[in-house]
């Protein structure tokens, strides 16, 4: 660049007419391929050079193919072996956008051609779920606990053969309930919890020297399982696996909604670890890294823990090969029903032609940001430098239209602060509606354009940054060394959370008014103290009610006297622990569906020393009154 071109470089700075965000390299000049193997394909598909090797000029006349003497074919040769991953009746998009013809033309948006053919309804076993402790343990069920107390007495075993101390399911369910207390009252350090100070629901669980017995124990895998580095089939998360592949079955078991997003999510820590990953645009930027896809009440369907570069063999035959990334979207989206119209929605890491098309014909639309360089170069969409330019209005758009295989993708480029580019295989720019944005220079806010599919991806796509937002709130903050006990927290709240989004569905459903559902603060306490007293039923004696939510008229308080607090409604109907409490005066029976009162117990001893008296004998029950204390009474 020479003296002439940087002084008029300088002037159009101080003009306006070019900005220093422009001067950067946003990559536009290069072009995108999805993996290696299109690049090869690309350079096979280039036009050869005009000279040969010699460095002289090929005669124009002459085709290139038959420029170069190609060798012979003979019998011996081996035959071509295909590649029987990819069958080869699918026509699959080129990558970057080669060979594709681009219109300047609008994609009409129809409300018919996205109507979703599925059913958004709950199963009756969800429904039917009532407290925060039911919808928990609809993830978290009981062979699930068992598993990880039997791993992890394996664990302890094979760290001390001579330790006899064993735990047990209501053990495990102690601990899950004192962290998730913990997660909502913060203490100074762990050890605080059962101080002078300390939280008496934690302190009156567990001692503090069992609670770090069991969270030095606790496992979820066998170790001995575990297959070296250099084995094909070795599984960085081996540790977790189990966890992992229940959660992600119990998720997607929920009836999937139309509409969904897909992003990255962190589970915060600065533990040394090869799999911790550094994202700069993340809150808590340390950590390990995870693919969610959400729905828009923020509920994980499915989440993927990155670990490396996946394996070939993890590809389905009936799926393309379009990089790393695109193999990652197809991995979540394996558990939405094909054909029902479901739209997913993500950023530009993910979106690229190839992918959109391919969902597009498994019946699944999507709309995202796109990166202006995999649109290919016979995509006419101006550039940032021109977009940027003082004389274009804020507000301004261009669409261009591109068929493959019967599938019209619309490509978007839109003003605003800086350029938007989004692609989309069911929505494009028309009807254009109109927004507000503050302009600096009239010192007042002003309507511009707004294109339907910027409209569509504000609304739609937050679904992965809900649930972060609930993570924030409320998580488990417990320190380890141990790698994958953090990983492990981070799905306890994942599962939380979504039993809690679960549990607001399904009370909105019943007609609950919202003032009367839980907020995640108070739907957490109230799991923790359940999980804190639960206590696994004995089958013994008279079998009670099998009816968990039989709906009888609340207990009648009197104004005036203190409110009575009850214990959960879980605690209540274990059939465990439960004792006759006599009070002074006569109170309704706290049992759901139970009309009847209690007995004062000043009634109680009178009618029994009456009986005494008369028989002269002592009555030996569950209601039995010692002579010591009758002596006050005579």
């Amino acid at each position: 660049m020479n003296d002439k071109n940087i002084e008029e470089m300088l002037r159009m700075l101080e003009s306006g007419e070019i900005s220093d965000d422009q001067l950067e390299s946003d990559g536009e000049d290069l072009d995108y391929y999805p993996s290696r193997q299109d690049l090869l394909d690309e350079l096979e598909e280039s036009p050869l050079e005009t000279f040969n090797g010699n460095g002289k000029d090929i005669d124009p006349a002459i085709d290139p193919i038959d420029a170069i003497d190609p060798p012979a074919v003979t019998d011996s040769d081996p035959p071509i072996v295909r590649n029987i991953s990819t069958p080869e009746s699918a026509n699959y998009m080129p990558s970057g956008g080669r060979s594709l013809l681009w219109r300047k033309r609008n994609l009409v948006y129809s409300e018919d051609k996205i109507a979703f053919s599925g059913s958004e309804e709950l199963s009756s076993n969800i429904l039917e779920l009532d407290t925060p402790y039911q919808f928990f343990t609809y993830f978290f069920t009981n062979e699930f606990l068992e598993s990880i107390v039997q791993e992890s007495n394996l664990y302890a075993t094979q760290q001390q053969p001579n330790r006899l101390e064993t735990y047990t399911v209501e053990d495990l369910r102690k601990y899950l309930g004192i962290i998730t207390f913990m997660s909502v009252y913060h203490y100074p350090n762990i050890r605080s919890y059962w101080g002078k100070f300390g939280f008496g629901p934690i302190r009156d669980t567990m001692p503090v020297n069992k609670f770090e017995k069991i969270r030095r124990v606790l496992h979820f895998n066998d170790n001995s399982k575990h297959l070296p580095v250099d084995h094909p089939d070795h599984d960085k998360l081996h540790k977790l696996r189990p966890v992992i592949t229940h959660l992600n079955e119990k998720f997607s078991s929920v009836t999937i909604d139309q509409r969904l997003s897909i992003d990255e999510q962190m589970c915060a820590t600065k533990i040394g670890h090869f799999l911790k990953q550094y994202m700069p645009n993340k809150p808590h930027k340390w950590g390990f890294k995870l693919f969610a896809l959400c729905s828009l009440l923020g509920y994980s369907y499915n989440f993927i823990i990155y670990a490396g570069k996946d394996k070939d063999d993890e590809r389905l035959p009936s799926e393309p090969e379009i990089g790393v990334v695109g193999q990652t979207v197809m991995r979540l989206l394996r558990v939405v029903p094909k054909q029902k119209n479901h739209i997913v929605y993500f950023d530009n890491y993910y979106t690229s032609l190839p992918l959109m098309y391919h969902l597009a014909t498994e019946g699944i639309h999507s709309l995202g940001t796109i990166q202006r360089n995999r649109l290919g170069k016979t995509c006419k969409l101006p550039h940032k430098q021109d977009v940027m330019k003082s004389s274009i209005p804020r507000g301004t758009y261009e669409e261009y239209v591109t068929n493959f295989e019967n599938v019209d993708i619309s490509a978007v480029s839109w003003k605003d602060n800086k350029q938007v580019v989004l692609a989309s295989t069911y929505v494009g720019a028309e009807p254009v509606e109109t927004i507000h944005r503050y302009d600096k220079k009239l010192k007042r806010k002003i309507e511009i354009a707004c294109p339907k599919l910027v409209k569509e991806y504000n609304a739609h796509m937050g679904g992965v940054d809900l649930m972060d937002s609930h993570l924030g709130r409320y998580r488990i903050r417990i320190k380890s060394r141990k790698w994958y006990m953090r990983i492990f927290y981070h799905l306890l709240d994942l599962t939380i959370i979504n039993a809690w989004i679960l549990y607001r569905k399904v009370m909105g459903q019943r007609g609950k008014a919202s003032k009367d559902i839980m907020n995640l603060a108070d739907f957490r306490s109230e799991l923790a103290d359940t999980l804190c007293k639960y206590s696994t039923p004995i089958p013994r004696g008279r079998p009670r009610s099998t009816s968990t939510t039989a709906a009888g008229p609340p207990p009648k308080i009197r104004k005036g006297k203190p409110c009575q607090v009850l214990p959960p409604n879980d605690v209540i109907l274990d059939g465990v622990g439960h004792e006759q409490i006599r009070t002074p005066n006569r109170m309704r029976c706290m049992f759901p569906a139970c009309n009847l009162k209690t007995v004062s117990w000043i009634a109680a001893v009178e009618s029994l020393l009456q009986n005494l008296l008369a028989h002269g004998e002592v009555i030996v029950g569950p209601h039995q009154v010692l002579e010591e204390d009758t002596q006050g009474l005579t």
